[in-house]
């Protein structure tokens, strides 16, 4: 599939794409528009290489438009590359790295000497280094399924690096953690909301009375729907929420706004 420019994507436009179903190389819009929204919406979808179909009721591409369409979910862009595979890989800034886990909100620098703490979608390890400047005494475990990214995560006896998707690591997860410290995907084809998926995950893998740390999409305090708003109940009842400044990503490659998220695991469960 051809994308040969890059525009931006209206927040309203990246919602009901981030909603859209995918079938082969068709993609179907679930959510009923108005004439003018649908104009903003199809000349997205042009950009992106799809043009609609009357008699088969969906935009037509060259190919599957699963990554793309997730990419311009995640990023606010479309993607102006060819045959990219997406991984919605966007790296996590030094200083917001710093922030997490030295700000008032973390209790990294408290843990004890040993204490285990995850990264589950690690990088190329900037919240790793984050971690271990914050406390050196502490072993992080940190999860990254792309290899040559992994490689990159420097050789330390305080750390254990595991290639492997954070889905197949928590099945097997030797134990809790004291805390973990996330900069989840955003969007993944077919999974709009798989950062919400990452940080149920990575509440289940702590100790009683563990941190979770972790970046979400900025759509976290706004969307009516009933996960977001759960989702929303949840942090609220265990920690909070810190808005991010507006385009905290942009040297990473993407406009997408954040929060960052914090809660702590009850002690008595």
């Amino acid at each position: 599939m051809a994308v040969r420019t890059s525009v931006p994507v209206p927040e309203f436009v990246r919602e009901i794409l981030a909603e859209s179903r995918t079938e082969g190389n068709k993609l179907f819009l679930q959510t009923q528009l108005t004439q003018s929204e649908y104009k903003k919406v199809d000349r997205v979808l042009h950009t992106m290489g799809g043009k609609w179909n009357r008699r088969e009721r969906a935009h037509i591409f060259s190919s599957d438009p699963a990554e793309v369409i997730a990419a311009a979910v995640a990023s606010g862009t479309t993607p102006n590359t060819v045959g990219k595979i997406l991984e919605a890989y966007y790296a996590t800034p030094e200083p917001l790295a710093t922030h997490m886990v030295a700000g008032e909100h973390s209790g990294i620098a408290d843990l004890e000497a040993g204490a285990r703490v995850l990264e589950p979608s690690a990088g190329e390890g900037a919240l790793v280094r984050a971690i271990l400047h914050a406390n050196p005494d502490v072993h992080v475990t940190a999860v990254e399924p792309n290899p040559e990214r992994a490689a990159k995560i420097a050789s330390d006896p305080r750390v254990s690096v595991v290639v492997s998707s954070f889905e197949s690591f928590a099945a097997t997860a030797p134990g809790p953690f004291a805390a973990v410290v996330m900069n989840p995907p955003f969007a993944l084809p077919n999974r709009p909301t798989v950062w919400m998926e990452h940080l149920y995950t990575a509440w289940d893998l702590l100790v009683p009375g563990g941190q979770l740390l972790a970046i979400a999409h900025g759509s976290y305090t706004w969307r009516p729907e009933r996960k977001y708003q759960a989702m929303r109940e949840f942090i609220t009842a265990h920690g909070g929420c810190e808005e991010l400044p507006a385009r905290t990503f942009a040297t990473s490659g993407t406009e997408a706004n954040s929060v960052f998220l914090h809660a702590r695991r009850p002690a008595h469960l």
